[in-house]
């Protein structure tokens, strides 16, 4: 299924940075993916007992204040019948566009939610640590971790989590016993 989003996504992508116009094709997708997130809508155009001609016809009333090719990228998935991976294709050109722009993305696990602030010094520091203008983060919430934070971005994992430290703490302890 990923592959079929992916392949969709890298072909937007690419014709969206050729026209150069990759901003317009995010707000585009972003505007189909609401109209997408309808489980009517969506039933509707994967449902196999309505005509493909019916189907383009309520995309183009759906989405007539979008881009013709962001349009003909839905219809295409429809008529495909991969419309139901379209929130895959979006995630993953969003990610593409994110590069292109040097912006990195960070999957954040906190113990308790993080404050304007503090969210704002991570994403500064991390931006740093890993050579990237910006970092978007995508915050979670473990009060396992106890406290501090666990950040992956790319491949990296950054873990500062408290629950780490005690782990490290006991086993060094285990390792020299103290007289």
């Amino acid at each position: 299924m990923a592959a079929t989003g992916r392949r969709y996504a890298q072909a937007a992508f690419e014709l969206a940075n050729e026209k150069n116009n990759i901003d317009r094709w995010v707000e585009d997708l972003a505007r189909a993916a609401e109209v997408l997130s309808d489980s009517d809508v969506l039933s509707f155009l994967d449902a196999p007992q309505v005509t493909d001609s019916v189907k383009l016809d309520g995309i183009g009333k759906l989405l007539a204040d979008v881009d013709v090719l962001v349009r003909n990228t839905v219809n295409l998935m429809t008529v495909n019948r991969d419309i139901t991976k379209f929130a895959d294709m979006f995630r993953l050109f969003g990610e593409m566009a994110d590069e292109h722009h040097g912006i990195a993305r960070a999957e954040v696990v906190s113990a308790v939610p993080l404050d304007d602030a503090r969210r704002s010094k991570i994403a500064d520091g991390l931006a740093k640590l890993v050579g990237r203008k910006e970092v978007k983060i995508i915050e979670s919430v473990d009060p396992e971790i106890i406290g501090g934070m666990v950040a992956k971005v790319g491949d990296r994992l950054i873990d500062g989590s408290t629950r780490t430290q005690l782990r490290a703490m006991r086993s060094s302890l285990a390792e020299r016993p103290v007289d």
